[in-house]
């Protein structure tokens, strides 16, 4: 599916848009079978309360005031899990949690319908803090580290989604790895996963992101930002981001790599086919926050289906974009997502 020399050519859709609309909903339509959702079991190493907010300006020195605030439950597999049920899926979050704000965390995952299984740590689960500046529109976000970790507890988080992923039908495994966890943690967890033959997806960076790349992976997602890192030269167009990514594909048994490009949908590079594009519609940024998360959500909740790639990425890409959407630490909305997956194009 390479893009030809006369421009882009946008990828059939319409025999397509009825069977998404089936995957990524509870209710199919009227005459299609009745499915049960599939069961999509997320690993977070590295939680947090995302807190959100809004103020007139950013200034400095003096008190800003805020309004709006939001509190949700984060950290990327934990935001995997709440865009897998907002998509009509059935996700189980397996998190390492400490301290009071681990239990507001918890709280608030349960309330939202996400099952949850907690692992318990001696460290305080970080908080973030993310603040739009009303007049220009720009959001501002601030990150915490997060506390270390002990090798029985992330031992025991490896052995509960080990444990977990015997009645599922895929694997997220998303999130920074906070101190004290080697970097080929999520590697182990995929080889010990392999023999259940289930599709593996892992979103990291770094070290992480490249020692997932040798291990029995069906795909990674970095970021332009992240492949750049660990290709470590200046990348600047598509043909070189599927450049690094190839090269990273021939290190190890990682099938595909999904590059986010923010604005511009995702490159997918799969190691045995042709590489694509995906885009969807142009839409009007609100939040950033949590649209590589609902991305990694959609290609779950469709190669858990058994999908083929392009539909995963397809759905993947509608996901990511309807994220923009919503305010604060929001995910994607499911209207919103059927609403831009009939006009998503692949070239």
């Amino acid at each position: 599916l390479r893009t030809p020399r006369s421009g882009p050519t946008p990828y059939p859709i319409a025999l397509s848009v009825r069977s998404l609309w089936k995957m990524c909903t509870s209710s199919p339509p009227a005459g299609s079978s009745s499915r049960s959702p599939p069961t999509i079991v997320t690993l977070t190493l590295n939680p947090a309360l995302d807190l959100s907010s809004s103020v007139e300006m950013i200034e400095p020195w003096r008190k800003v005031r805020c309004e709006g605030p939001r509190m949700n439950p984060g950290g990327g597999g934990v935001n995997v899990a709440r865009a897998v049920l907002e998509l009509g899926g059935d996700p189980l979050a397996v998190v390492a949690l400490g301290g009071h704000v681990g239990s507001l965390l918890a709280d608030s995952l349960r309330r939202s319908g996400v099952a949850l299984h907690r692992i318990s740590a001696r460290g305080a689960t970080r908080q973030n803090f993310a603040v739009t500046e009303r007049t220009s529109g720009k959001q501002y976000r601030f990150v915490h580290g997060g506390t270390r970790m002990s090798f029985a507890e992330w031992t025991r988080c490896l052995e509960a989604t080990v444990e977990a992923a015997a009645h599922a039908a895929c694997v997220v495994a998303s999130s920074s790895l906070p101190p004290g966890v080697p970097e080929d943690a999520f590697a182990v967890l995929a080889s010990r996963l392999e023999p259940l033959g289930i599709p593996i997806i892992i979103d990291t960076s770094g070290p992480a992101l490249l020692a997932a790349m040798k291990a029995p992976v069906d795909l990674v997602k970095p970021s332009v930002n992240e492949l750049r890192a660990v290709a470590g030269r200046a990348l600047t167009c598509n043909e070189h981001y599927e450049a690094a990514a190839r090269a990273l594909l021939r290190s190890g048994r990682c099938k595909t790599v999904a590059v986010s490009l923010g604005g511009e949908g995702a490159l997918f590079v799969p190691r045995d086919d042709d590489s694509f594009v995906v885009r969807a519609p142009e839409v009007r940024a609100v939040s950033t926050t949590g649209a590589g998360d609902s991305m990694v959500a959609g290609i779950a909740m469709s190669l858990a289906r058994g999908d083929t790639l392009i539909d995963a990425a397809r759905l993947g890409v509608a996901a990511g974009t309807a994220a923009v959407l919503a305010q604060g630490t929001g995910l994607c909305r499911r209207d919103d997502v059927l609403s831009l997956l009939a006009h998503t194009m692949v070239s």
